[in-house]
């Protein structure tokens, strides 16, 4: 694999950036370039440029994808949004081989466009898609720290999931799981209800149990956080968190709970996932700021490898 970063003052436009690729992917003797976008112009500009290769564009923004495809342009929906770009390549490459759009062993240019992650430089990979990348695995995207068991951050996704699916139905519910180092996560918090879990066998009080997941989501209807082990045993719900005296890197925008996880994952070990009452979406904070932002309508496959030790 070999990537280029361009620094943003080192092009002038999309119209140059998108000359760049095609210089690159003749020079490479490629003969697909994926585009990544938000706005959907550089797919355009790529698609002017005079070039052999085959343009496929791949957007996490729906608004985009209903653009590009209803213009006739090869486009792949992504679920996932990672806030690293270098890490967000390899989902597009995951997307791309899953959908049948490339072929393993085949070489191809993958160009993230500045309009993905604004104010940082171009990036273009030229690789040769690896035959692994058929599954997607979450620890490409999100660095899990020790005691969080993959299984368990599945089995969150999955839950917030269907909480953001009913939220878009126009049902105004969100929620927030805090995933492992527990016991710090509850420390100055305030319980708002009692707690649905206590006294419940083990059995009943695990995320991993599908036959409690419908009560989660009937759950996340009342104020507070889920606080679980990092082995899926849920301590409690209904929590409000501890959150100040914390430096936390809080994207514009966002709620108040997306601000208490960004706040707890700063001051503990624990992962949060956050589901938004506004736009459904699902969004995972670490190490006190965002790392993964998921559409919960698109089916991401397994986001787990068995029991991969981290």
């Amino acid at each position: 694999m070999f990537k280029v970063d361009y620094p943003r003052k080192s092009i002038g436009s999309d119209v140059d950036r998108a000359r760049m690729v095609v210089r690159i992917a003749e020079a490479a003797r490629a003969h697909t370039i994926i585009c990544v976008t938000e706005r959907g112009t550089f797919a355009q500009h790529l698609l002017d440029s005079p070039s052999q290769c085959r343009i496929i564009a791949a957007t996490a923004a729906p608004e985009t994808y209903e653009a590009l495809t209803e213009a006739g342009l090869v486009t792949l929906r992504l679920p996932l949004h990672a806030i690293d770009k270098h890490r967000q390549i390899r989902h597009v490459l995951s997307v791309a081989l899953k959908s049948n759009s490339v072929s393993a062993g085949e070489l191809v240019i993958c160009a993230v466009g500045q309009d993905v992650y604004p104010g940082e430089a171009s990036l273009v990979v030229v690789t040769e898609v690896e035959p692994d990348l058929e599954e997607l695995v979450i620890t490409d995207l999100v660095k899990l720290t020790d005691g969080i068991r993959p299984k368990v951050l599945d089995c969150a996704v999955a839950i917030a999931c269907k909480i953001g699916r009913a939220a878009r139905r126009g049902k105004r519910i969100g929620a927030m799981l805090m995933l492992g180092d527990s016991l710090k996560v509850l420390e100055g918090s305030k319980q708002l209800i009692l707690n649905p879990f206590q006294g419940h066998e083990k059995d009943n009080r695990t995320l991993m149990s599908s036959d409690i997941h419908d009560a989660i989501v009937e759950l996340s209807k009342l104020d507070g956080a889920f606080v679980v082990r990092g082995d899926g045993f849920i301590q409690t719900a209904g929590v409000f968190l501890a959150t100040s005296n914390v430096d936390a890197d809080m994207p514009i925008g966002l709620g108040a709970r997306h601000a208490a996880a960004a706040a707890v994952t700063a001051r503990t070990a624990a992962t949060g996932v956050v589901v938004s009452a506004t736009d459904g979406n699902v969004r995972v904070f670490s190490g006190g700021r965002l790392v993964l932002r998921m559409d919960p309508d698109i089916a991401h496959g397994p986001i787990h490898m068995g029991d991969l030790k981290l």
